[in-house]
């Protein structure tokens, strides 16, 4: 009996003090407003027209761009850096291979100009947590390029009934690296997996920040150098102001989370990036990572007045703080426009959804969703604008609107701007979005009728799985 009280405590100890709170360990941080002479947005479309599917690809050059343009240093910070993918994939997607040619282009930058430090910040998921080295990235590190992989465990855990026992029972034991005899369960070709590697994976979590700059510019993006997402609808923001800054600061305590045996060696050095002010006051920029990204959207829904539009588009909404925001700020007026991707799952978006339309018939409140028009691959945006009268708050980058993603579990990161309507960048958002909700030269979202799950069983099992912290959002 004594020994049941011992464990049930140690478990319960494990699931509260698992990791530091992300405070404490610098990572959750809220920057001050900058101002920008430009902000440019750029993405990535696949559509539908006239019966056969279309690709506008913009992200990757200005990618290769930054990285071109890097006479100090170059990083990334990124969630997926690999080509592997999953079975059937490569027959349904016709992937392409972005990460093999992106790592190309930095071994070619690295030999042109030896002296540009190159640093790269990745999830474990790469290494199938810890299971093999990656020989791509094997190849960089040759090069001289310093790769460090975040080390999740040191991450909150967002399943505890899972977590603790894994940190009790199998965390101690290790998960020696390149002696795995287990065919990959998620991606075909890879090296075998441990069971340890596999068991790791199931703790649910990620280094999700989508980062990539230089000393005087910096891109987030929603999009991964990855073969599976490389068909994928995404978008990204690049800009010059003194905030990168405190994007590259903001970095420093993830390189020191990263694990002890990469070649970043836990740190990034000390830099002071001269980027001049900017005098526009007509963009302002500010920069937020993890729980950050929630609170200060929730605080804009929250000031959203009749007359405002809100227009949100998203991978997944699941978050429970975000919908409710929604429904209150629909109580007071607020016009919401939302595109999802269109998953053949219920879950989350057609739970969500579904719960929002009913809110809206019954009360006779301005919400509408479309479903993006997807094929095989995803769209996985992750945006949201609040068009004002004078001017329009825009939010882009890593953030899912999920429990996971807004509050303090994955690592993310996100840009916000706040920019006059006669701003180049604010003219090229709405005219996005305008092109997607109205089709616009293609069959690009779905009536939200047509598409619809409303089932009872869909929206109690949503309800228990956001509860519970179970589901892949």
């Amino acid at each position: 009996m004594q020994k049941k009280k011992f464990f049930l405590i140690l478990l319960i100890f494990l699931s509260i003090f698992s990791c530091k709170s992300y405070e404490k360990m610098g990572l959750q941080t809220k920057t001050t407003v900058y101002n920008a002479d430009n902000v440019d947005f750029y993405y990535d479309l696949t559509y539908k027209k006239d019966g056969a599917t279309h690709y506008e690809r913009q992200i990757w050059d200005q990618a290769y761009d930054i990285l071109d343009n890097a006479h100090d240093f170059f990083l990334m910070d990124i969630f997926v850096f690999n080509d592997w993918v999953g079975k059937g994939v490569e027959e349904k997607l016709h992937p392409l291979p972005i990460a093999e040619e992106f790592a190309q282009k930095i071994l070619e930058k690295k030999k042109r100009e030896p002296n540009v430090e190159i640093y790269l910040i990745l999830d474990e998921s790469n290494t199938f947590y810890g299971a093999f080295d990656n020989p791509t990235h094997k190849k960089l590190e040759e090069a001289g390029v310093k790769i460090g992989y975040v080390d999740l465990a040191k991450l909150r855990d967002p399943l505890h009934l899972y977590s603790a026992p894994w940190r009790l029972f199998i965390r101690p034991f290790g998960n020696p690296k390149n002696v795995g005899k287990t065919k990959n369960p998620a991606y075909e070709g890879t090296d075998p997996v441990t069971i340890r590697s596999i068991l790791r994976a199931l703790n649910a979590k990620a280094d999700h920040r989508k980062l990539i700059m230089n000393e005087s510019t910096a891109m987030l993006t929603s999009a991964n150098p990855h073969a599976e997402g490389s068909r994928h609808s995404n978008v990204a923001f690049k800009f010059s102001s003194p905030i990168i800054q405190k994007i590259y600061d903001a970095e420093k305590p993830v390189a020191r989370i990263t694990k002890k045996d990469g070649s970043l060696k836990q740190r990034l050095p000390n830099k002071k990036l001269d980027i001049p002010a900017s005098q526009n006051d007509k963009i302002k920029l500010q920069y937020f990572t993890e729980g950050a990204t929630g609170i200060d959207i929730s605080k804009e829904l929250k000031k959203a007045r009749f007359g405002d539009k809100v227009v949100i588009a998203q991978f997944f909404l699941a978050d429970r703080k975000i919908i409710n925001d929604i429904r209150k700020a629909a109580k007071r007026g607020v016009k919401f426009e939302i595109i999802l991707n269109n998953s053949t799952a219920g879950l989350p978006n057609k739970a969500s959804a579904g719960e929002l339309m009913k809110f809206a018939r019954k009360h006779n409140y301005d919400i509408t969703v479309r479903f993006y028009n997807k094929g095989e691959e995803m769209y996985h945006v992750k945006m949201m604008s609040i068009f004002k009268k004078d001017y329009m708050i825009t939010y882009g980058g890593s953030t899912n609107f999920t429990r996971r993603n807004m509050r303090n579990y994955n690592l993310e990161n996100e840009l916000k701007i706040i920019s006059s309507y006669d701003q180049k960048v604010s003219k090229q958002i709405s005219d996005y979005y305008d092109r997607l909700w109205t089709n616009r030269d293609g069959d690009f979202t779905l009536p939200y009728d047509e598409n619809k799950n409303e089932g009872v069983f869909n929206d109690l099992l949503f309800r228990f799985i956001e509860m519970n912290g179970i589901g892949i959002f």
